[in-house]
């Protein structure tokens, strides 16, 4: 064992180096939680649009509602059928219910129906800039049309059982994504579609979302995350079991944020970030019973030069709020700075060994005088 009257002037030591650090480099402060509950009683929500503003269009306890997630208030959008997906744009957005029936919602008006889409829905999607185009999918095909009008059928046969999920463009000129078991189609905002060269084939759980910079992240039932890049399509992430066993979570959404940066919803792990792309991968996820969140938004002006804004979160226990911020990167010295910086991480050194050499001595000194006496 060590002698104590030896570690205790190491301990000094050492002790008064780390407060002399302390006072010598800037402090940092403690971050705050990366989820918190939004405010508001919880709600089933089971579904919300992205959308440029901090309103926006969800689904609750099966019903649409306009939602201000900064507040937690729902206000019925007007729509009376059981409501099974949202988009919107501003102020302005659409509603597909279950039935097929898909309505329109304009400012300060109530939802009035457009059309009756054949087949199962599948997904909704609005692309974001001054004229909006709307895609819905059904197990009948790809409808397509300007936000507020009615949609149109694509002339493009989809293999069976039809899309398996679609994600809308964030910026200008980019295509609509849409998984189905043959691959992705990339559908232009002219209804033009085409395959994308060497993509996955994704099953039931398909999920699929686009960032800014044009890549596309998508991912199987499988718990496999693909991205493509400029050179192709690549596996680029696999979920892992989530312990017992309950095997690998699934899927339950995609959101892309700003440039680069997406979130992953799962059934297990609650929520995954990354913030290049799809090259490395991190837990951030909100408290939430067995791990899992329904659903993912981005509001605000998400995907602006100066990107900002709110990411939503469902989970079963309520909506979780998080806060765009950029990411802390390691501090770039150069010149003087950096000469100067070294000198006092020297000085520190230096005079943190000799408060622990002097300790030592005073300790054998001590020793010394009792041997003495």
């Amino acid at each position: 064992m060590a002698d104590s009257r030896r570690v205790f002037p190491t301990l000094v030591g050492l002790g008064t180096g780390l407060l002399l650090a302390a006072f010598t480099v800037a402090p940092v402060s403690a971050a705050s939680p990366w989820w918190l509950p939004a405010p508001g009683p919880p709600s089933s929500v089971s579904a919300i649009a992205s959308n440029t503003r901090l309103v926006t269009l969800a689904v609750a306890g099966g019903r649409s509602y306009w939602l201000n997630a900064t507040t937690g208030a729902l206000v019925p959008s007007g729509d009376r059928g059981l409501a099974r997906f949202v988009a919107a744009s501003g102020s302005r957005g659409l509603i597909l219910n279950a039935g097929g029936a898909l309505y329109f919602v304009g400012p300060r008006s109530r939802a009035r129906r457009l059309q009756q889409l054949p087949g199962q829905p599948r997904g909704l999607a609005v692309s974001f800039g001054p004229h909006p185009v709307a895609l819905a999918a059904t197990a009948q095909g790809l409808f397509m049309g300007p936000l507020g009008s009615r949609l149109t059928k694509l002339n493009r046969t989809i293999p069976r059982p039809g899309p398996l999920a679609l994600a809308g463009p964030v910026v200008a000129r980019e295509p609509f994504a849409v998984a189905t078991a043959a691959g992705i189609l990339l559908v232009d905002a002219r209804g033009q579609v085409r395959a994308s060269k060497g993509s996955p084939r994704l099953g039931d759980h398909a999920t699929v979302a686009e960032t800014g910079a044009g890549i596309i992240l998508a991912g199987d039932d499988r718990g496999l995350i693909y991205a493509l890049y400029r050179t192709g399509w690549v596996p680029v992430f696999q979920l892992l079991p989530y312990g017992g066993l309950g095997g690998v979570p699934h899927l339950t959404a995609i959101l892309g944020v700003g440039p680069e940066a997406a979130y992953l919803a799962t059934s297990g792990f609650g929520t995954l970030l990354t913030p290049d792309g799809g090259y490395t991968w991190y837990r951030a996820a909100p408290r939430t019973p067995s791990g899992r969140v329904e659903a993912l938004a981005a509001l605000g002006p998400v995907y602006a030069r100066r990107p900002s804004g709110l990411v939503v979160a469902a989970a079963p226990n309520g909506l979780f709020l998080h806060r765009l911020q950029t990411l802390p990167a390691p501090p770039v010295y150069s010149g003087a700075s950096q000469a100067g910086q070294l000198l006092g991480t020297a000085g520190i050194t230096l005079v943190s060994s000799l408060a622990v050499v002097l300790g030592i001595w005073v300790v054998r000194r001590r020793r010394r005088r009792r041997l003495f006496v």
